[in-house]
């Protein structure tokens, strides 16, 4: 088709939408206030409340309300033919989402359809037009590409796709870890504005509104081009006019689309290709405006070719630096970090291994082919099918992240300990395309660690020996002493014959430290076996009430002597329990002597108490107490708060560590609240049922 067919052809749609246009004014005009102040329909045609926004030159509206662009235009079309009436409600991007929301407006122009919205939202399924978002900088800013966003402060439109959808501009910035502050305003218009004005360094529109106006602003185009979006229409999804509109609007567009004469290519050349059309009429030859329009086009295509030329010329010199720059930077980083990298091409099959790769395995770089058979021979066979395991839970999803460590062989015949992390990189339809990653040498980190686990063993198993030792010797240690007592006793009572006050004092004295001796040998027994996993604890039913009675009974006559008030309170429901009796009397029996020791004046008490399917056992006294920064080690085995020469209180600092190992093998815990004069309290607690 030649220039005057295309002439008369734009010359006889524009005659067609100026009519559509001046129908709607006038339908506005006489009829619309008619019909708001009766609410009575005059005909049969269904109104059609459109949301409309200010995004030239898809949608536009002036400051008289006046609707215009490819969108609305369109509409007008469609609605004619449809026998619509179409009633505009302007608003902002926001408002008019909103409205949709709220189903106050049956339809809304230039939505982009992304699969968020569309749980939303109701579209048709014809594309009307095809878009991106683009970065734009103010002038005196350059950017050639997405890490070079760092710092600067970028206007967005607030909800727009290209601003919060994924694949937008702050999906990007998120995935490729880059700090920049965001400015959400409300229209592109704006965006721009901020840029010309210097409020922002950076702006993200979208591509046809930024190649209509950004010579207006006086804004800098950069390279980034992102997030090819479908322009729909959208509905309200339960709309009482929603599967009407849908129909009719994909069924005149897929006609309209169809014809290559029809109006919609017209509308697409009117807003999206045409310049504006000039006032002064001149009239010349018929041979003269198609020889001067080509003439004309050619230069103009020869000039902008060759500026275009230049401008790529000197972006694409910039950008090698950059990368050059980049790599260079990227290299030292990981010679530092003792790093090698390695770079496979999904799509293609190449691989990049760096220099650092090579010579980790005592290779030159010249004599490592690039090829992925390459690092499957220098592999360890033994480590192959955990390699491919954690490779192919990366590339199907199963796992954002590939990490693996294994062995390979390095040119000396050795072998060497290999880190590997990696990370997917995939194409706008979520499809793997490339992996990327490092090799570490851990060699000898896994020598340092294997050996630790060695010394921990030989550690752990001497610790079983001395405790086996111990636990032995304290057996053996425990017959004679129960001798010396036993004919201490004898002496003491006059029955091998009389004493006199000395030898009776003195006897007194072997028996005492017998005893110490003896209960000293049996905590230390006692901590060996548990030490040594040799204590065993039963399970038996007992009545708990009775077991702490008796308890407190045998300690009372020793209270007594020191002049301490010993209380006992047992709630009512404290009675049978399931668990060792021996091993419960012993934690009990520790924290009565413990306190009654420690205690100078004022009380002893024991309390009990049940707590859901817990016993709670309680012993609390007012003696010396603990210093809150001693608390910490009073549980540690032969630990004592006073533990110098001159110490006042006797005892072998096992008790309380008994106590805490028999209460966790009792399937319980043990607790202390303490302050320094003021005495302490023992919390125990223990389950019901063992």
């Amino acid at each position: 088709m030649g220039p005057p067919e295309c002439a008369e052809r734009r010359e006889r749609d524009c005659r067609r939408i100026a009519a559509v246009q001046a129908s709607r004014t006038v339908r506005h005009l006489l009829i619309g206030p008619l019909l708001l102040a009766l609410s009575v329909p005059l005909c049969a045609q269904p109104t059609v409340r459109v949301g409309v926004y200010d995004n030239p030159p898809k949608v536009e509206v002036d400051r008289a309300g006046i609707v215009s662009g490819l969108f609305p235009e369109l509409l007008e079309v469609i609605a004619e033919e449809a026998g619509w009436a179409v009633r505009y409600v302007p608003g902002t991007w926001t408002e008019s989402l909103d409205r949709l929301d709220r189903g106050e407006i049956d339809l809304m122009v230039d939505v982009a359809f992304t699969a968020p919205r569309q749980q939303l939202y109701a579209f048709n399924e014809e594309t009307v037009l095809v878009n991106w978002g683009t970065v734009y900088t103010r002038a005196g800013v350059e950017v050639l590409s997405l890490p070079e966003l760092e710092g600067l402060r970028i206007a967005v439109m607030r909800e727009s796709t290209h601003t919060v959808d994924p694949g937008g501009i702050l999906d990007l910035v998120d995935r490729f870890q880059i700090k920049a502050t965001f400015i959400e305003l409300d229209s592109y218009q704006e965006v721009f504005a901020g840029l010309s004005s210097g409020v922002a360094d950076a702006g993200v529109v979208n591509r046809v509104f930024g190649l209509t106006f950004e010579s207006e602003y006086g804004v800098e185009r950069t390279p980034i081009v992102f997030n090819p979006i479908e322009l729909r229409f959208a509905l309200p999804r339960d709309g009482p006019l929603t599967p009407m509109l849908v129909a009719e609007i994909d069924r005149q567009l897929r006609r309209l689309k169809d014809n290559p004469d029809s109006v919609y290519y017209s509308l697409l050349e009117k807003h999206l290709l045409s310049a504006p059309v000039q006032e002064t009429v001149v009239r010349s030859p018929p041979w003269l405006l198609p020889a001067l329009l080509s003439a004309g086009g050619s230069i103009v295509i020869l000039i902008g070719a060759v500026v275009w030329v230049r401008r790529e010329a000197r972006h694409r010199a910039r950008a090698e630096e950059a990368y050059r720059l980049s790599e260079e930077r990227f290299e030292l980083a990981m010679r530092g970090a003792n790093d090698a990298v390695w770079d496979r091409n999904l799509v293609t099959g190449e691989v990049y291994y760096s220099p650092r790769w090579a010579r980790m395995l005592g290779y030159e770089p010249r004599e490592i082919a690039p090829t992925i058979e390459t690092f499957q021979q220098l592999l360890h066979p033994d480590d192959r099918e955990s390699v491919l395991r954690a490779e192919e839970n990366c590339l199907s999803g199963r796992s954002d992240r590939y990490q693996a460590e294994f062995r390979m062989r390095h040119h000396d015949g050795s072998l060497v300990d290999v880190l590997s992390r990696a990370f997917l990189v995939r194409n706008q339809d979520g499809r793997p395309i490339r992996i990327v990653g490092t090799h570490v040498d851990i060699t000898e980190r896994r020598r340092a660690a294997a050996e630790l686990e060695e010394a921990k063993e030989r550690a752990e198993a001497a610790d079983r020996l001395k405790s086996a030792f111990l636990a032995t010797m304290s057996h053996e240690l425990r017959t004679p002493l129960n001798s010396i007592i036993g004919f201490t006793g004898i002496l003491l009572q006059r029955l091998a014959g009389p004493l006199t006050d000395e030898q009776e004092k003195q006897l007194g004295m072997v028996r005492t430290s017998a005893r110490h001796l003896l209960e000293l040998i049996n905590d230390v027994l006692d901590i060996s076996k548990i030490e040594a996993g040799q204590l065993e604890v039963t399970s038996e039913s007992f009545d708990l009430r009775d077991l702490i009675e008796k308890a407190v009974a045998t300690a009372r006559p020793l209270a007594e002597e020191k002049g301490l008030d010993v209380q006992v309170e047992v709630a009512p429901e404290v009675a049978e329990v399931l668990s060792d009796r021996r091993r419960v009397n012993q934690i009990l029996t520790n924290l009565l002597s413990n306190a009654i020791k420690f205690t100078e004046a004022g009380f002893v008490r024991v309390s009990c108490r049940l707590d859901g399917g817990d016993v709670i056992l309680v012993v609390e006294d007012t003696g010396i107490g603990i210093d809150e920064k001693d608390l910490p080690g009073l549980f540690v085995p032969f630990r004592q708060i006073d533990s110098g020469l001159t110490r006042k209180y006797e005892g072998t600092g096992l008790g309380l560590s008994i106590c805490r190992r028999l209460s966790e093998k009792l399937g319980g815990t043990i607790g202390v609240k303490s302050e320094l004069g003021r005495g302490s309290r023992f919390t125990v607690r223990l389950p019901k049922e063992l």
